[in-house]
């Protein structure tokens, strides 16, 4: 009998078992003509996609206009609505402003998803940038093109979901992203009174 509820554990614990992939980043893309040519490259899987949308995530810390252009680029087309960002579209006022509020919250969201980055370091990062994802069997289907990653995330307890959808072309973009978006783990206080 304990042989037999030991072997059911491993069994179930096996099922939960996921392997993490990573995607490398080498350089921050300076144009949305950069940023397209480097997702057209990288996002032909599901991570490579969700990587594209961090990446968009980073950039927004430090020149939100491009980042608009590039969230365009990279999320799923039902997101998108009729505007002057980036070839007649615009991201959905609510998506874009949540973003807005919550990187204006903490600008160390999107460093806190980059390995090598921790609360104890400040979230400080350095090129390249890698992400880590996994996955499990509740994931969804690559083949079907409805993917749910989960993100490593230093700022957090556990990694947290990103959907991808791919599109016609077999590019694939982010349909939902609102838990990368979550507060993180604030850097320790340097006290030097």
């Amino acid at each position: 009998m304990k042989k037999k509820i030991c072997f059911s554990f491993l069994l179930i614990s096996f099922s939960f078992i996921t392997i993490a992939q990573t995607v490398k980043i080498k350089k921050l893309p300076k144009s949305i003509e950069e940023f397209v040519s480097m997702r057209n490259k990288i996002a032909t899987t599901p991570q490579g996609g969700a990587a594209m949308f961090m990446i968009a995530l980073k950039i927004h810390t430090t020149n939100p206009d491009l980042a608009k252009k590039c969230f365009v680029a990279i999320v799923d087309r039902k997101l998108l609505r009729e505007g002057d960002v980036y070839k007649g579209f615009k991201l959905l006022n609510s998506d874009m402003g949540l973003i807005k509020s919550q990187v204006a919250k903490d600008k160390n969201i999107p460093n806190s998803y980059i390995k090598g980055a921790t609360p104890k370091n400040h979230y400080k990062v350095k090129l390249p940038y890698i992400f880590e994802f996994s996955s499990n069997k509740y994931s969804g289907s690559i083949e079907a093109g409805d993917f749910k990653l989960f993100i490593a995330c230093s700022g957090a307890s556990s990694p947290r979901p990103i959907r991808m959808k791919k599109n016609n072309r077999g590019l694939w973009k982010t349909s939902n992203w609102s838990s990368v978006l979550v507060g993180i783990m604030k850097p320790p206080i340097d006290d030097d009174l």
